[in-house]
């Protein structure tokens, strides 16, 4: 399964971001992660949208986050049948 996470940094200790304006994603593939640049990190507006057509495009299957996204990416990521995790965690390496 495809997943990714929102997150502050290119490190598996980076720390867990809010989706839309995360600078990275952390996109987890078995025991391989890779990270990339998030596009909606600096749109002036609808960030969480942005960078859930990102995660749609690169076909994730699950998105984890530390707390729910706004109301657009959400439905975005629904429509697209991608599952969102909401986790209480800090850090990448929790979820790895």
């Amino acid at each position: 399964m495809k997943i990714a996470v929102p997150v502050t940094d290119k490190r598996k200790d980076a720390e867990i971001a809010e989706f839309g304006r995360a600078p990275y994603f952390a996109i987890i593939e078995g025991e391989n992660v890779s990270f990339l640049k998030n596009p909606g990190s600096e749109a002036a507006s609808g960030a969480g949208v942005k960078a859930s057509q990102f995660v749609i495009s690169e076909g994730v299957e699950k998105v984890i986050l530390k707390k729910p996204a706004g109301p657009h990416a959400s439905s975005a990521l629904e429509q697209a049948g991608i599952k969102v995790e909401i986790k209480e965690i800090k850090n990448l390496n929790e979820i790895l």
